[in-house]
């Protein structure tokens, strides 16, 4: 079962598109974001209604429903957006495609909060009208002090390197070294994956991020 989670605007395309990008199964779940007041209700309806008749034509058993979002009050609308993504149930999917920005702002905020409760963040292009998956971060990745050291050398490496050479430079033991690789890795820090018998690491996205921000304080 698979819970998507997407704003809409007055184009069913910025919808539609994605999901049936990743499929529609018997049992999945729409959740339409809107916000709580609209400028044209009936345009809304109308796109609305247009993601039902789509959906229902190629998979009847497919719940759709519509929740409003405080536009208007951003700690309030981040809120609602995180209760949404927590309360999802099977693989959560969001859409950070269409709808105005009043929800895509929350929505994005509550996302990267959320990220590790996520499958997959899908964007829908406005210039090309692709579909394209969107890498969150971990915002709230934290680090040991004892593994800080791994991951600076780890981000030290334009490419992958090997635990035996983090192990030859850090001048620590492999033990200590394949610990604090798991430790990063479960923090979405780094990634790894084994070439033959040798295990390699690289940087991910929300390790370079965590650097960063690191940085600056």
């Amino acid at each position: 079962m698979r819970t998507y989670v997407s704003p809409i605007g007055y184009n069913s395309t910025s919808v539609v598109r994605p999901v049936f990008s990743r499929g529609l199964d018997s049992g999945d779940r729409v959740v339409l974001l809107r916000p709580n007041e609209e400028s044209d209700e009936e345009r809304a309806t109308n796109a609305i209604e247009d993601v039902s008749r789509l959906f229902g034509e190629i998979e009847p058993d497919v719940t759709l429903s519509t929740e409003r979002i405080t536009y208007d009050e951003y700690p309030t609308a981040v809120l609602e957006c995180s209760t949404i993504i927590r309360s999802s149930e099977g693989d959560v999917i969001v859409n950070l495609g269409g709808g105005a920005r009043d929800l895509l702002v929350p929505l994005t905020t509550a996302a990267l909060v959320h990220a590790e409760l996520i499958s997959e963040t899908l964007g829908f292009s406005d210039i090309d009208g692709s579909v394209r998956n969107v890498e969150l971060p971990v915002m709230t990745a934290s680090v040991p002090d004892k593994a800080y050291p791994t991951l600076t050398e780890i981000a030290r490496r334009s490419d992958s390197v090997s635990v035996p050479t983090l192990t030859e430079v850090l001048d620590r033991s492999k033990s200590s070294i394949t610990r604090h690789v798991s430790v990063l890795e479960e923090a979405g820090l780094v990634r790894s994956e084994k070439h033959g018998r040798t295990k390699v690491v690289e940087l991910t996205f929300t390790g370079e991020l965590y650097l960063r921000t690191r940085d600056d304080r």
